[in-house]
């Protein structure tokens, strides 16, 4: 009798003690599937550490954990552009990745692209290559993120516009034979780009490990309080909340019951356009890093999501754990979920800040049905079921 254990999940990420780090998460829980299922061969990541999983699970090699921390000593010391240490991590990753493809293996599900080594040896083994992105296809986020570069005079490399790493992803990506779109504009990307090979719709959403807490019973008072946290970088379209909100205050007089809060850490290129072209604004706050999350959530009564690319950006649904509408762009997944039924959200076209200016002046001026919306998303994250997404894979994976 054949053997069934023919599925081989890739994820550059690394194993924590619940799942998984990023798409790795994803990874984990599809490999639980498939193992329940009698299909996996193996989970393979790039580091594990101490952790261990009820389904077969390896490090991509023996030595890379000790590799990354090598690494991580001398970036410190001898530090490289973060985009080209990525880089040189995934590349690395890929060497190791490839050594991995041995024995009966029929199909590679993986994460991430930048396998170029992997792809190419698959291909000659007749092992079938399964892609799943967390983002959209790469050079649809290069086109935006150049655009946007230009318009606000940054010229510096990064992860998504480094030329050297775009050529990797075009050459690896002939090699894979189907793109899964998880998100909707993931899937139209692809669906538009110059992909060779077949692209399945088959949305479902990463639900994060939130611990439960009940719908919260927010008291409207004359304040409205907007929260935006990301980690910003251009792709994270602050530059448009910032502009509409410039707008807002011109438009109220700075109406002190108006009141912003910035969150999160701001890459360099980012904080200086922000001193340069923002610094002056009414009612804003700039917050940086914070530790506890939930209690930022509580404290507001709006939150935005102005991303000009983003997969399914998790802030949106700690927002909506915590009962908060969530403005969101189009090009942000998390919206797909949230505005289902009763919408949580309000969706928006990307790069518009008169959009952002209107829907946050909507709910100062409807504040009960501001707060209805934020209940709405709450019921629509915690009435979502991650588990159907991932067996619905699982039959799609067992099918091929």
């Amino acid at each position: 009798m054949r053997d069934k254990k023919n599925i081989l999940v890739v994820s550059f990420q690394s194993l924590t003690e619940r799942s998984g780090a990023g798409m790795a998460r994803l990874g984990y829980f599809i490999s639980g599937e498939l193992h329940r299922r009698g299909l996996l061969k193996e989970f393979i990541v790039y580091s594990k550490g101490k952790f261990t999983t009820p389904f077969p699970s390896i490090a991509v090699s023996p030595l890379s954990r000790y590799l990354l921390y090598a690494l991580n000593k001398v970036n410190k010391f001898f530090p490289m552009k973060p985009h080209k240490f990525r880089f040189l991590q995934e590349q690395l990753f890929d060497w190791f990745c490839s050594k991995r493809l041995e024995g009966k293996v029929d199909i590679l599900f993986v994460t991430q692209p930048y396998l170029l080594r992997t792809f190419k040896k698959a291909k000659k083994l007749g092992i079938k290559v399964i892609f799943i992105p967390a983002n959209p296809e790469e050079n649809y986020i290069n086109e935006i993120v150049t655009e946007e570069k230009k318009k606000l005079e940054i010229y510096e490399d990064d992860a998504y516009t480094y030329q050297k790493r775009i050529g990797y992803y075009n050459k690896a990506i002939q090699y894979v034979d189907i793109v899964v779109g998880s998100y909707p504009t993931v899937y139209d990307s692809y669906a538009k780009s110059g992909f060779k090979g077949e692209v399945v719709k088959l949305i479902g959403h990463l639900k994060p490990d939130f611990k439960p807490v009940p719908p919260i019973d927010r008291t409207i008072g004359p304040m409205l309080k907007v929260g935006y946290l990301a980690h910003t970088v251009i792709l994270k379209g602050l530059q448009y909340l910032l502009e509409a909100w410039e707008q807002l205050m011109k438009e109220t007089n700075g109406d002190a019951n108006l009141q912003l809060y910035i969150a999160g850490g701001i890459d360099e290129s980012m904080h200086e356009y922000i001193v340069k072209h923002h610094l002056e604004i009414k009612n804003v706050q700039l917050i940086g890093r914070i530790a506890d999350v939930p209690s930022f959530m509580k404290d507001k009564d709006l939150f935005v999501v102005p991303s000009l690319v983003d997969g399914g950006p998790y802030t949106a649904l700690e927002a909506a754990h915590y009962c908060l509408p969530v403005i969101i762009t189009s090009n942000a997944g998390s919206g797909e979920l949230l505005g289902r039924g009763n919408s949580g959200c309000k969706i928006i076209p990307i790069r518009d800040a008169e959009s952002i200016k209107n829907e946050i002046l909507w709910a100062y001026n409807n504040r009960a049905a501001a707060k209805q919306m934020g209940l709405n998303a709450k019921h629509n994250l915690d009435a979502y079921k991650m588990e159907d997404f991932i067996s619905s894979l699982g039959d799609y994976l067992e099918k091929l």
